[in-house]
C-alpha cells in the first residue's frame, strides 16, 4: 500500500494547499479584523485539496482491478490526513483571541470542509467519474471566498460568522457545520460500503 500511496496522492498539490493555508490564517491572525474573510478561503481550500486526494486519473483502469473504491479511498486517506493536521495546527497556533474565542467552532469548519469534500469525490468516484475532485475544488474555493467576503444573508446564514456576529449566529453556524460533517460521514459510510441501491445519477450536461 504504501507504494501506492506514494503514487496516487498528488502530494505535491496537496503540499501547496497545506501550505498556502498556513498562510492564509497566519493573515488571519496578524489582522483579524481585517483578513478574516481569508478564513473561508482556507476553509474552501481544505474541502478541494482534499477532494483532490481521491482523483484517479488513470479510473479505466483501476476500476476494474480486484480491489475496490474503498481501499483505494483508504490509501489516499494520508492526504486528507495531513491537511486536516495542518488545520488542527493553525487553528491552534492562532489562539482563541484570534478566533474571536471560538476556536473550537472554527475548527468544526476545517473539519466538515475536508468531510465533504472527501464524500463528494468518492461519491462521484463510485459512479466512475476520473476527477471530480479538481472540477469540486475549481468551484468551492471561489464561492467560499466570496461567501466570507460578501456574506450574502448574513443575518440568517451566517457560515463564516464574524466578530460582530451574534452568538444565535455562531450557534447556528456551528450546528450547519456539524450537520454537514455528519452528512458527509454518511455518504462516505455509503460510498466505501459499495452501497449501490442509494447511487443517484446526475444528468450530465
Amino acid at each position: 500500500m504504501t507504494s501506492y500511496v506514494a503514487r496516487a496522492v498528488p502530494w505535491t498539490r496537496v503540499a501547496l494547499a497545506a501550505g498556502l493555508v498556513v498562510v492564509l490564517m497566519e493573515l488571519v491572525r496578524w489582522n483579524p479584523w481585517v483578513l478574516w474573510p481569508l478564513e473561508g478561503t482556507a476553509v474552501g481550500l481544505l474541502a478541494g485539496a482534499t477532494a483532490w486526494c481521491f482523483d484517479e486519473t488513470s479510473a479505466a483502469v483501476v476500476d476494474s482491478a480486484p480491489r475496490g473504491l474503498a481501499w483505494r479511498t483508504m490509501a489516499r486517506s494520508p492526504g486528507a490526513l495531513l491537511l486536516l493536521v495542518t488545520w488542527t495546527a493553525v487553528v491552534l497556533h492562532a489562539g482563541a483571541q484570534t478566533m474571536f474565542g471560538h476556536r473550537d467552532e472554527i475548527w468544526l469548519q476545517g473539519v466538515a470542509a475536508c468531510l465533504a469534500g472527501a464524500a463528494y469525490t468518492g461519491w462521484r468516484r463510485s459512479l466512475g467519474e476520473a476527477s471530480p475532485g479538481l472540477r469540486f475544488a475549481t468551484a468551492v474555493v471561489p464561492a467560499t471566498t466570496a461567501w466570507a467576503l460578501l456574506r450574502p444573508l448574513g443575518h440568517h446564514v451566517s457560515a463564516f460568522p464574524y466578530a460582530t456576529t451574534t452568538p444565535a449566529g455562531w450557534e447556528h453556524s456551528t450546528l450547519a457545520w456539524a450537520a454537514l460533517a455528519g452528512a458527509a460521514l454518511v455518504v462516505l459510510g455509503l460510498v466505501l460500503a459499495d452501497a449501490r441501491w442509494w447511487r443517484l445519477r446526475l444528468v450530465q450536461l
